[in-house]
């Protein structure tokens, strides 16, 4: 067998392998940070008051990079994975820094090899390197895309969030059992978070600390609005529903807005894939049609460049016109 095959085949097994070890190992982490956490709880009440942490203090207290000893003490204080770690959990993935990017490496080690299948050569050498970048890059968009659901998800959720809330404020609950409440209510993503930050206010945080760290792990502007609307109100008072009610209002009304940008630049969005996948679909045909006529693309050097320049410029294409049409409100 082909040495290159093999050696793309162990890249493959080892990326499958990470990705479910550290699926395991996170649940095991979790489970023992939260029995961690309830012993913490009962300690006894002589010991010394340590300083009331912040709520990225207490985040990154927690936070483990790996499952193996030694790619955690590698990202342990490096720059940057503080930041990926959070990302990782604003898109609901149960992936830890060492394995997310053990993950990346292994899909570009792939990519990279993926060329010389077909026999050694510098242009197969180029093109290697640039399937290493593009394969780099694709673990990182996928997650991108899932936080983007995920926040998604999250802001048409908060409505009904803030109406539990509102309607328990109204019947004289107290905020957290507000929460509370709404937390049996809600499905996931937005339940989920929800009983976390009650967890976190049970096991010694305050209010304001697990509202702030609540607000960091899902990063959505609509949830910052709500979380700064709680924090004055806590701080120069007022009717907490009253509030939760008008914040309420504008989030239905913002909501309404997007749907009719959406709707407005629908047939722009189409026009877009059409005219993107058309060369593509072109391509195919002539490929049915005539294939010694379009086998000059594959076997000589010009065309194999044009194939990677067409390639680069139908994804810029794709992204110009993504960027074009995405309006914030």
């Amino acid at each position: 067998m082909d040495p290159v095959v093999i050696v793309i085949s162990v890249f493959v097994f080892l990326t499958f392998f990470v990705f479910m070890l550290s699926l395991g190992a996170g649940k095991k982490d979790l489970n023992s940070k939260a029995m961690r956490q309830r012993l913490a709880a009962f300690q006894s009440v002589d010991a010394p008051v340590a300083a009331e942490p912040s709520a990225e203090a207490h985040l990154k207290q927690q936070r483990e990079y790996s499952g193996l000893p030694i790619l955690s003490a590698f990202f342990q204080g490096r720059k940057g994975a503080d930041e990926v770690a959070l990302h990782l959990e604003r898109a609901g993935i149960p992936l830890r820094v060492g394995e997310y990017y053990m993950i990346r490496w292994c899909v570009a080690g792939v990519f990279l090899l993926a060329p010389f299948v077909f026999g050694f050569s510098i242009f197969n050498l180029g093109l290697g390197v640039g399937l290493s970048i593009v394969g780099y890059w694709l673990p990182a968009q996928w997650v991108s895309n899932q936080r983007k659901k995920r926040m998604n998800q999250v802001n048409g959720q908060l409505v009904d969030l803030l109406g539990l809330v509102s309607n328990s404020l109204k019947s004289g609950y107290g905020l957290m059992q507000g929460f509370e409440f709404a937390s049996k209510q809600l499905p996931d993503p937005l339940g989920m978070e929800v009983r976390r930050m009650l967890r976190e206010a049970n096991l010694g945080l305050s209010a304001e600390q697990s509202l702030a760290a609540l607000g960091a792990r899902i990063d959505s502007k609509d949830m910052d609005m709500v979380i700064t609307a709680i924090n004055i109100q806590r701080a120069v008072g007022g009717n907490l529903a009253e509030i939760l009610d008008s914040v309420a209002h504008t989030m239905r009304e913002r909501e309404r807005i997007r749907g009719e940008i959406n709707t407005l630049t629908a047939q722009q969005k189409m026009t877009g894939v059409v005219i993107g996948m058309l060369p593509v679909f072109m391509f195919l045909i002539f490929m049915v049609v005539n294939p010694d006529y379009m086998s000059l693309l594959f076997e000589t050097t010009a065309g194999r460049l044009i194939i990677v320049f067409s390639a680069v410029l139908e994804v810029l294409g794709y992204f110009s016109i993504k960027k074009i049409i995405a309006i914030e409100v």
